[in-house]
């Protein structure tokens, strides 16, 4: 194995010279110096330990993604197609600031602490945490720190990154209603943050189209499968009402379109169905899965943005940015009536 002392007598200099042109130090060194080294690390296959470059450095070029762990009895977040395509474009746009990602899944803010300490982390990004945990953590944390999708009272005081989410379920509300839908349920395993503000943006849109709204309409079910299973089954009756089933997420709406069906359930023939996010398997179901369309690149991409832009001490002094979304129609909905 190539060590720095190698590379050190090859070009016939110190052992801290090539450490400070491994370590960005090169003001360090003369141009020509650098350039010999540079060559002679090509040259001999010279990998250096990350671990310690972040030592030798005041920054440990780590950026910190926190998923809030659920639980052992729970589905991993990531199980949720959504969080994969988040994650992978905000590892995307990490990397393109010469940065690394690394995703923590947690339980508790004191981990989250412990967890970014111990890894020196330069900034953390936070997805889908509870209000009271977000500002108990931006209480604690003493480095940047940008939240997406987080519902907080004094917005003005952190930087957060949202979806329209009230506009998607009210969208979503008036399309039914043209539809000719007048029974019609939301499903979600939560009535929080996110999944609140899309009920509550249903309900806007069918009140408009004059259309009787209650709490029963909202039916709230387990986020683990197996438990869902069960209750989808239990409530056959319930959907055998509905002319039209509102999801709060694609993920939800596709698994219930393969349930529905196994129920004897014809789409969307009997039963139309909805959902919120456009994943790219939305697309790909039969028949095709009308949802509202957030543009998840996009998000990442601001999320990122923001986050180095309070690193480097040049950041907007805007406090919120809610992106727009997009109702996407397509055939899982069906025109009934006139």
């Amino acid at each position: 194995m190539i060590r720095i002392k190698d590379i050190a007598d090859h070009v016939g200099v110190s052992t801290t010279t090539v450490s400070n042109v491994l370590h960005g130090k090169e003001q360090r060194v003369s141009p020509k110096t650098r350039r010999k080294i540079e060559a002679a690390i090509k040259e001999m296959g010279y990998i250096p330990s990350m671990g310690a470059i972040m030592l030798a450095k005041e920054h440990s070029g780590i950026i910190g993604v926190i998923l809030f762990d659920k639980g052992s009895r729970n589905e991993p977040t990531l199980t949720d197609p959504y969080y994969g395509c988040l994650v992978g474009y905000l590892e995307q746009y990490i990397k393109e600031k010469k940065h690394y990602m690394l995703m923590l899944t947690v339980s508790n803010v004191e981990e989250i602490i412990h967890q970014a300490k111990a890894w020196n982390l330069d900034g953390l990004i936070a997805c889908n945490l509870q209000p009271g945990v977000i500002s108990h953590l931006y209480t604690l944390y003493q480095k940047p720190l940008v939240s997406l999708d987080a519902y907080l009272e004094n917005r003005e005081s952190y930087i957060n990154i949202a979806t329209d989410d009230f506009d998607g379920g009210y969208q979503i509300g008036k399309h039914l209603a043209a539809m000719g839908h007048r029974n019609i349920l939301m499903v979600s395993d939560n009535d929080q943050n996110v999944d609140h503000e899309r009920w509550l943006g249903l309900r806007k849109g069918l009140e408009e189209a004059e259309i009787p709204v209650s709490e029963q309409q909202h039916l709230i079910v387990s986020n683990i499968y197996g438990e869902r299973l069960v209750q989808y089954k239990r409530y056959e009756e319930l959907f055998r009402k509905q002319t039209a089933v509102f999801f709060s997420s694609d993920y939800y709406a596709l698994e219930a379109c393969s349930i529905l069906r196994e129920m004897g359930f014809r789409i969307p023939e009997q039963v139309s169905l909805a959902g919120f996010d456009d994943l790219f398997c939305s697309g790909l179901m039969m028949p095709k899965l009308t949802t509202i369309r957030q543009d998840i690149e996009q998000k990442a991409r601001m999320t990122v943005d923001a986050l180095f832009g309070l690193m480097s001490g040049n950041g907007s002094e805007r406090r919120e940015w809610v992106l727009p979304v997009e109702l996407i129609k397509r055939e899982s909905v069906r025109r009934i009536g006139k």
